[in-house]
């Protein structure tokens, strides 16, 4: 077959193309395993024995992207919205609140909500358990909580090593993947450096709604951030710092949700 030869001019343009027909999901495979394996490392031995039951003796690191994964099967497109919520910039935290909870926002940090109430009266839910897992991570993925008219920053098109991709997808994945590690590696280097607090949650929906707003204020940072992606090097010095802050706390908050229901 003779190979097709395509101008160089328009490489460009086809790569933004293929940018917006493909979704982009929550931290990528490697960033919610991480929080997955953290995780599992602040649960008690009674909730670590009941969860790995319920898994069939998977990790919480391997079923940790099982939410993006039953995507391509219909019987679960009515869980499509539960990945995100959009909300404007600039937003007092009372206005935050509100909007967290309109469903038509995007239902994730109300899924999270609702999902943590339904399975300390039905623990036995598996599905439902491993969509919990999987939204806990998406919820502190900073651009999970970004702008509905930029797609949660699917719409900004930035310049990184060079290349053209979107603000989402940097923080999505590619970040992480700069550091060139498997799950076990950097989860492992995270927890020797910061070593993961024993958080407690009561049941309070003001709880997670705290988490939620934490990881918004972070989102407008990076919002802000989009013209200095050009420097890579520099970007990921200055960012590094932020982007585990919010894995390492996805993984104490998972923690926390994952005793409470299963204590």
């Amino acid at each position: 077959m003779k190979a097709i030869r395509i101008p160089f001019r328009h490489v460009g343009c086809i790569c933004l193309l293929m940018l917006k027909m493909f979704p982009v999901f929550g931290w990528g495979a490697t960033g919610h395993r991480m929080i997955g394996e953290m995780a599992e490392n602040q649960l008690t031995d009674k909730v670590k024995e009941r969860i790995t039951a319920l898994l069939g003796n998977a990790s919480v690191a391997m079923v940790a992207n099982w939410g993006d994964e039953v995507r391509s099967d219909p019987a679960y497109d009515y869980t499509a919205t539960w990945h995100y919520t959009n909300i404007d910039s600039g937003l007092t935290r009372s206005a935050f609140d509100a909007a967290a909870l309109r469903l038509s926002n995007g239902q994730n940090i109300y899924s999270v909500i609702t999902l943590t109430e339904y399975l300390k009266q039905c623990p036995n839910d598996t599905a439902m358990l491993k969509m919990l897992i999987h939204l806990v991570g998406d919820m502190h993925c900073p651009l999970h909580l970004g702008r509905a008219g930029d797609r949660g920053g699917n719409s900004v098109i930035i310049t990184w090593f060079r290349n053209p991709t979107n603000l989402h997808s940097l923080w999505d994945s590619a970040l992480i993947d700069s550091q060139k590690l498997s799950y076990t590696e950097y989860a492992n280097h995270l927890m020797r450096i910061n070593p993961l607090r024993c958080e407690s949650f009561d049941g309070s929906n003001r709880t997670i709604l705290d988490w939620a707003w934490n990881i918004y204020l972070c989102t407008q940072d990076i919002y802000a951030s989009a013209a200095d992606t050009g420097q890579s090097y520099e970007y990921i010095y200055h960012y590094k710092p932020l982007w585990e802050k919010c894995l390492v706390e996805a993984a104490e908050h998972l923690a926390a949700l994952l005793n409470y229901i299963y204590q």
